[in-house]
């Protein structure tokens, strides 16, 4: 199923005030994303609240959904209709969710979209990653009077396809995938649930090339850095070469060998 979504559309067509709490206080991650399930859940946007704050907290278990900055997209699929629904909290004081800088998120945006729309997440929301990317934007977030004002800063964020490369998510999905998977070859038991999770963040197109590289070489991505593929150890092209120093937490693929690659592993 293609969403109406791969076209570019403002989030203000998924966005209004009353999904917007301005002043969270929440003591904890699990606290703060409770809170932005149930305003979706009381706009009647939710079929089950348990489910989606169970499906919430499951994802970010298998990889945490901060991306720095003072943000976090805590996001996962469920029966929502044909539209993502989108909440947006603000807490002032800041709330740990194991963010890769070590620093408090103040800005958390929860999205949740249907299952039949896979990858949907990390293809579709560039505009939103950065937008919140821009540090005078998160200054107005920080700033504004109310929750009108905070929707409205958010309603003329696009909604767009990335073209070109694989996004961070992904990036970071990947490489939890190919861990898990490696586990799981190795005899660990009880993965099953997590590499479900990881499996249906991603395209179907994305899915099978992996699914393909695992069969082939035992793993799908690699390093690559100094210009060289660390799976084939060939030279990359100059002009991937650059793309990838220009964003290094990004998946490419390789040339010559098809593998998926990025800067670190360990990024």
């Amino acid at each position: 199923m293609v969403s109406e979504y791969v076209k570019v559309v403002p989030l203000g067509e998924l966005l209004d005030a009353g999904h917007v709490i301005e002043d969270m206080t929440n003591k904890s991650k699990k606290a703060a994303v409770e809170d932005l399930v149930d305003i979706l859940y009381q706009k009647d946007l939710l079929p089950q609240k348990a489910e989606a704050l169970k499906r919430v907290l499951e994802r970010e278990d298998l990889a945490v959904t901060a991306l720095g900055d003072g943000i976090a997209i805590p996001h996962a699929r469920l029966e929502v209709g044909p539209k993502p629904v989108i909440a947006i909290g603000r807490h002032k004081q800041g709330i740990d969710f194991g963010a890769p800088d070590r620093g408090d998120v103040h800005i958390i945006v929860l999205i949740l979209w249907q299952p039949e729309q896979p990858g949907l997440f990390n293809r579709l929301f560039a505009g939103l990653v950065s937008k919140l990317a821009d540090p005078d934007f998160r200054d107005h977030i920080m700033k504004a009077k109310n929750s009108k004002e905070i929707a409205a800063l958010f309603a003329d964020v696009k909604v767009d396809m990335l073209a070109g490369r694989a996004t961070k998510w992904e990036a970071d999905i990947l490489v939890t995938l190919q861990l898990l998977e490696a586990k799981k070859s190795s005899g660990a038991k009880g993965l099953a649930r997590k590499i479900e999770l990881a499996r249906d963040e991603l395209s179907g197109s994305m899915l099978s090339r992996f699914d393909r590289l695992i069969s082939h070489y035992g793993e799908a991505l690699v390093e690559a850095n100094d210009g060289i593929c660390h799976g084939c150890n060939m030279q990359l092209s100059s002009g991937l070469a650059y793309e990838m120093k220009r964003n290094p937490t990004s998946v490419y693929v390789c040339e010559r060998c098809g593998r998926f690659i990025i800067g670190s592993l360990h990024a």
